[in-house]
């Protein structure tokens, strides 16, 4: 049985939704992406933590989809500050309500389809986790 990092785990998931609220419910849309990434960063520092401390061991399937969906969320990243550097959008960016004039705002905005899918994937591995600790529970029990 791999051993997992329950804190870690419930940190990760608990930015994302905390990203998710403030974006949604909130509408405090810079505060939403630092939580966002901070969700992100800690799934990098999860697989960090594990490669140090079991080396030879692989990482369990709802921590392997949190790395990844880690990875995919900060993809976006690198991507709109190639975006930012070109001076694609960002005069014309209104950054306390997301509003753009720009000529295409998907441009500015693509580090959110980014989160969005990283976030999906940290959604799977909830499910994962959920779904392998009734399993297990369902074993124990028998």
């Amino acid at each position: 049985m791999r051993k997992r990092n329950p804190p870690m785990l419930a940190a990760i998931y608990l930015l994302a939704l905390a990203s998710i609220l403030f974006t949604h419910v909130f509408k405090v849309f810079t505060l939403a992406e630092a939580l966002a990434v901070a969700a992100f960063l800690c799934g990098l520092l999860l697989l960090w933590r594990y490669r140090r401390q079991q080396p030879s061991m692989r990482l369990a399937l709802p921590e392997r989809l949190v790395v990844i969906g880690s990875l995919v969320g900060l993809a976006g990243l690198p991507l709109k500050l190639l975006f930012t550097l070109l001076g694609i959008g960002g005069p014309a960016h209104d950054m306390a309500d997301h509003a753009s004039n720009a000529g295409n705002p998907l441009l500015l905005h693509i580090h959110h389809l980014f989160f969005n899918l990283g976030f999906l994937l940290l959604l799977i591995s909830a499910v994962v986790l959920i779904a392998a600790t009734i399993k297990h529970g369902d074993q124990k029990a028998a």
